[in-house]
């Protein structure tokens, strides 16, 4: 099922529509502003592994958690130096995923050797949502492993809809990754180029 919101402003009867959704262990596929995402409470594990079986996933590698603002992120991270900080403002919120120690707030089924994948998209919808859920969502995208990228809510529907509670139609996702920075260790490494520009 496709529910559609308006691009700049979501209505705020459907985001508290999907919220409780997602209290409910639903799943979602919802755009960001780099690709079209499978979502669920990060909290709700039950959730998180439905979405590992409709993506194929080997359930050892963790997905990336999304954030509304810099003040949430921060509630997963442990303490943040003033340089780490400085770079995170430069490319927050965009099309990045930033690798960080993981605080005692991240399950450990979203922590791959103690480290956690954090976004913050430049997305109306995904800021908007997870502000008022007061809690952080699972992000990966929506394509299977081989296939190819679905960037509308129709081709998501149609492909994947069977498997999930509803897919969100809410403006056009630009169909590349998220750059992908490990900032974990003492100098920022570039893991994968994608739509954020590295070095900044």
């Amino acid at each position: 099922m496709i529910l559609t919101l308006h691009p700049e402003t979501p209505q705020v009867r459907h985001l508290e529509r999907i919220a409780e959704l997602l209290h409910r262990d639903g799943v979602i596929a919802y755009p960001t502003d780099t690709l079209f995402g499978l979502g669920s409470l990060a909290s709700r594990k039950k959730a998180v592994d439905r979405i590992q079986q409709i993506k194929g996933r080997d359930p050892k590698k963790p997905m990336s958690i999304l954030c509304s603002d810099l003040e949430m992120f921060c509630r997963y991270t442990r303490h943040l130096d003033t340089p780490t900080f400085r770079i995170l403002k430069q490319m927050l919120p965009g099309p990045y995923t930033v690798l960080l120690p993981a605080s005692r707030e991240v399950p450990r089924y979203l922590q791959n050797k103690h480290v956690v994948g954090l976004r913050i998209p430049a997305h109306p919808f995904c800021q908007a949502l997870v502000a008022l859920l007061g809690e952080p969502i699972v992000t990966t995208s929506v394509a299977l492993p081989d296939q190819a990228v679905l960037n509308t809510a129709w081709e998501i529907e149609e492909e994947q809809g069977h498997a999930l509670d509803l897919v969100v139609d809410c403006g056009q996702s630009l169909g590349v990754h998220s750059t992908i920075v490990d900032l974990s260790g003492e100098e920022p490494i570039l893991v994968r180029e994608g739509a954020g520009p590295w070095p900044l």
